[in-house]
Order: structure tokens, then C-alpha cells, then sequence
């Protein structure tokens, strides 16, 4: 390619592709969340616009779906005011959030510092984030991009979500670990896929496409390992409709994944869909070899569990 030929990409005001923040930017936000959730590494689901925080009404708030965590996000078009930065801590403290997320288009510096000394010696479970929106078009062209792009984060974000490592079981750090090397062996095989930071924890979920649908990879007891499709919509009525329509096809999915377990689960109010593996002891007894040959499993198993149940959903 001539580097001749290369064009110049322009920055374009979020105002002159959305007229009003609140009616025009803030409803294509809670429709699009997924795009900023892939940014921060994180599942986003639950999502509510304009919700009561006491006297005011938060822009979105959303639950985060691998800690159940509280999810809060205040956006303005232009740059960060006094005003925003104190709406941005009343939702957080009403709320109890732990993901608190400040978007804008320009950050004043007194506020990174805010947010900065925030993360520092704020409260021990919330992290505060700084995103900037960007639309783009490339010279004149009709076609326009969007994209986030982090302006600040919690200092040790890339390495994990904040956590007291001397406060963690042992198995807790060994399913941490091993999710890590799990998601990027994922994230290898389908480049595509939102990268998570994993959780001290046996299970570790992304989107299925659907609000309360997910993939699933959990240990459970027996012991196990199982790559699933996890249902719970929070209403027992909506999770038994979307279990059956599934099920009507449970012969052909069974066909195409093999040893299929369906698992209506009643007594919790979910259903799930799983395939497993049977492992030699708990997460922290497994070898190096046993650890390999487990991520290869759920890398594969997870990626047919996907081709299976796509067309699947996509009729729901």
C-alpha cells in the first residue's frame, strides 16, 4: 500500500451526531453498553436508564455480571464539569456501585486527579473509570466510527479487579489463575471475543446476546469442569419459556454437541444447559498438565457450545 494514499481521520462532536445528551446519547448508550463493556473488560447486563438515586436520577445503572457488582455511569457531551463529578458520586454512594464510570468527551485535569486519588484511597471495592467517546470519519467521507478509549482506570486493573491477595483462599487465587490463563487462550482463539479481567471465583460468564443469558465456564462439585448456557432472567416465567423453546430443539442440539445435561433447576429458579468433563480434584489439586489439558477442553467445548446455541437464541 502507498503510505501516500493514507487518509487523515477527523474527530467529530458527539453533538453533531446525537442533538440532546439525555433523549439522544444516553438511550443509544444503554442500547450499545456491550461496546463499553469490551473496553473495560468486564459483562454489563441489567441495564437501567434514568434510574431514582434519591432526588436525582442516575443516566444508566447496570449490574456486572461475573461479581453481581453494582454498575453506575454518568456521561456528558464536551468537557467534565464540577456539576457532573458531583452527580457522579451521589449515584455511587446511593447505589453502593462499584463500577463508577464518568464519560466524556474531555477530562479536566483536577478531575483525573479526583478520580485518581479516588482509586488510591477511596473505597476499598469501587473503581472509577474515565472514558472518552470518539466518533470519526476519515476526510470527508459519509461514514463515520465509534469507539471508547480508556482515559483513566485503577492503577492495577490490567493486572486484576482489586483485590486483598493475602485475603484470598487459596483455591480462591487458583480459580483466579486459572481463569486468566483461560481467557487468554479464549481471547486467542476468537480474537473477537470481550476480554474479562476473571474473579477470584469457580464460574466465569460473558453475554449469550439475550439479558440474562449467558456462557458460562464454572467447577463444579463431583468434581467437574463444565462449559454451560446459564439462564436466569430473574423472572421464573421467562427463564421456563425460554428453557422450552430450547428444549423443543433438544434432540438436534444434542446430536451436534454430544453428551448434552439440561437442567431445569427449579429449586433456584434458573435453568442451565451443560456440557463437562470430570477432573481429578479441585481447582488448587490440578497439575500443570491436568490445568493444560482442562483450558484445551474449555476452549473447544465453549467455542461448539456457541455454534450450537447461536442460531438457537437468535430465534428467541
Amino acid at each position: 500500500m502507498d503510505p501516500s494514499t493514507l487518509s487523515e481521520v477527523q474527530d467529530i462532536g458527539l453533538r453533531e451526531v446525537w442533538e440532546h445528551e439525555e433523549y439522544d446519547f444516553t438511550p443509544w448508550l444503554a442500547d450499545h453498553v456491550d461496546h463499553l463493556a469490551t473496553v473495560l473488560g468486564i459483562e454489563i447486563e441489567d441495564v437501567v436508564r434514568e434510574d431514582t438515586v434519591g432526588g436525582y436520577t442516575a443516566d444508566i445503572t447496570a449490574r456486572e455480571v461475573n461479581t453481581g457488582a453494582r454498575v453506575v455511569i454518568e456521561n456528558q457531551f464536551g468537557t467534565t464539569d464540577h456539576d457532573h463529578l458531583g452527580k457522579l458520586l451521589t449515584y455511587a454512594a446511593g447505589t453502593s456501585a462499584e463500577f463508577v464510570i464518568w464519560i466524556a468527551e474531555e477530562f479536566r485535569d483536577e478531575h483525573r486527579s479526583v478520580l485518581e486519588w479516588l482509586n488510591e484511597s477511596g473505597p476499598r471495592n469501587t473503581k472509577f473509570f474515565a472514558v472518552k467517546p470518539r466518533v470519526i470519519t476519515l476526510d470527508e467521507a459519509s461514514e463515520r466510527g465509534f469507539e471508547f478509549t480508556t482515559a483513566l482506570e485503577p492503577n492495577d486493573w490490567e493486572r486484576a479487579v482489586r483485590e486483598v491477595s493475602e485475603s484470598l483462599t487459596e483455591r480462591e487465587r487458583a480459580y483466579r489463575a486459572f481463569y486468566v490463563e483461560l481467557v487468554d487462550a479464549y481471547a486467542e482463539a476468537r480474537p473477537d471475543w470481550n476480554r474479562l479481567k476473571p474473579q477470584p471465583k469457580a464460574w466465569l460468564a460473558f453475554g449469550a446476546g439475550i439479558a440474562g443469558i449467558r456462557f458460562v465456564w464454572s467447577f463444579h462439585r463431583g468434581p467437574e469442569f463444565a462449559a454451560e448456557l446459564y439462564i436466569d432472567t430473574q423472572d421464573s416465567e421467562r427463564n421456563d419459556e425460554i428453557y422450552g423453546r430450547l428444549e423443543q430443539n433438544r434432540n438436534e442440539i444434542n446430536a451436534e454437541l454430544g453428551d448434552v445435561i439440561w437442567q431445569h433447576l427449579p429449586e433456584k429458579r434458573a435453568c442451565r444447559i451443560k456440557q463437562r468433563t470430570m477432573i481429578s480434584g479441585s481447582v488448587e489439586e490440578l497439575n500443570e498438565a491436568e490445568k493444560h489439558e482442562l483450558m484445551e477442553w474449555g476452549v473447544s467445548t465453549m467455542n461448539e457450545m456457541r455454534q450450537a446455541f447461536g442460531p438457537q437464541l437468535q430465534r428467541i
